[in-house]
């Protein structure tokens, strides 16, 4: 049998679906386009939306005045609550703020108290072996008096002379 000549091979339907689909798309802008700028709609549009607003605005004061009958917070009172707790919260942080400083000085003046105690300590210890040195010498000095005192004088019978000890105390 002999084939007959296949046309339906050679159309794309892929490409022939994607031309209408643009035509469609080209068409539905422009009618929107149409629409959108037209005074008619625009007008229409702001009245809705003008109605829309008061209808809210009058069901949200019915809302607040059957919150306010029922004694339960409106929407304004916790906005305020809202606003108040906001305050509430810098200024505690503002305080967190003061007392982290005031605790980072305390600190600095800790470590300088303790730095000034540890030094006055290490003195106080210098000064102390500083005079048990001096006493030392002092002792000695003392102990080499005695034996002047008791020793004979030399120069036919004269005592010697006395050295002095420490102030205030005589050998």
């Amino acid at each position: 049998m002999p084939q007959a000549p296949h046309d339906a091979a050679a159309f794309d339907f892929g490409k022939l679906s994607n031309d209408m689909y643009q035509q469609w798309e080209q068409a539905m802008t422009a009618w929107w386009d149409q629409v959108l700028e037209s005074p008619e709609v625009l007008r229409a549009s702001g009245q809705n939306l003008s109605v829309m607003a008061r209808a809210r605005r009058k069901y949200e004061e019915g809302m607040d005045q059957g919150l306010h009958q029922l004694h339960l917070p409106t929407r304004e009172d916790l906005t305020r609550v809202a606003r108040i707790a906001t305050l509430l919260e810098e200024r505690l942080l503002q305080v967190e703020d003061t007392l982290l400083q005031v605790k980072d000085q305390l600190d600095g003046m800790e470590r300088a108290t303790l730095q000034a105690r540890v030094e006055a300590a290490e003195t106080r210890l210098e000064l102390r072996e500083r005079l048990a040195e001096l006493q030392a010498r002092i002792d000695r000095l003392e102990g080499r008096g005695a034996s002047v005192e008791a020793a004979p004088a030399e120069d036919g019978g004269k005592p010697a002379a006395r050295k002095r000890g420490a102030p205030g105390k005589e050998a």
